[in-house]
């Protein structure tokens, strides 16, 4: 099956200040429960899940890969956003220092898509895309990925909705209700 996984990497522990990671994102969390790490990094994340691991160093949120397209900037911290699947064969991440793009590798099928700035030092040896961005977690987190414990815990959460997500999402309900509810025009009956 392989490793199928997206998240955002920071160079930085935020145990002790979530809340001031949560604003800078931009993020409206929830804790939901603990989890352990084999479950936390198994697959793909629903839409309003994150789980969360700090290690001594750093902090590992695993995230939906929808949210991952596109790089996490942190001012004051240098981040990593990532997806790696095995299964459909594409690895993608954007390396940031301090909010400005170093490193950014989208690679869909054995073809680089995106190649763009100066390689990361752990590219010094490292071809395979997965293992650079692997290796940059371990940069960014202080440990291998491989060496966390599968039954440590992690911290899950759940995205909560601001208002106007949710006004936005009954917008969207009703104008999609509306559309399939319309009689089909007479020349569109054959379709």
């Amino acid at each position: 099956m392989g490793l199928n996984i997206s998240g955002l990497v920071i160079d930085r522990n935020f145990e002790d200040r979530f809340t001031e990671l949560q604003n800078e994102l931009g993020w409206k969390l929830e804790k939901d429960c603990e989890v352990d790490f084999e479950t936390a990094s198994r697959d793909w994340k629903e839409d309003d899940i994150c789980d969360v691991y700090f290690s001594a160093e750093g902090t590992l949120i695993f995230l939906n890969s929808d949210m991952c397209e596109e790089p996490f900037c942190l001012k004051k911290d240098n981040t990593l956003t990532f997806t790696i699947s095995e299964t459909s064969m594409v690895f993608n991440f954007n390396y940031l220092e301090k909010g400005v793009i170093e490193r950014s590798i989208l690679e869909v099928e054995n073809n680089r898509i995106n190649d763009e700035g100066e390689k990361l030092d752990v590219e010094e040896n490292i071809m395979d895309t997965s293992e650079i961005i692997l290796k940059q977690i371990e940069t960014s987190l202080g440990e291998s990925f491989w060496d966390i414990e599968p039954d440590v815990k992690v911290k899950r959460y759940r995205f909560v909705k601001t208002d106007k997500q949710k006004i936005v999402e009954t917008k969207q309900k009703v104008i999609k209700e509306e559309k399939q509810s319309e009689p089909k025009k007479w020349w569109k009956l054959w379709k």
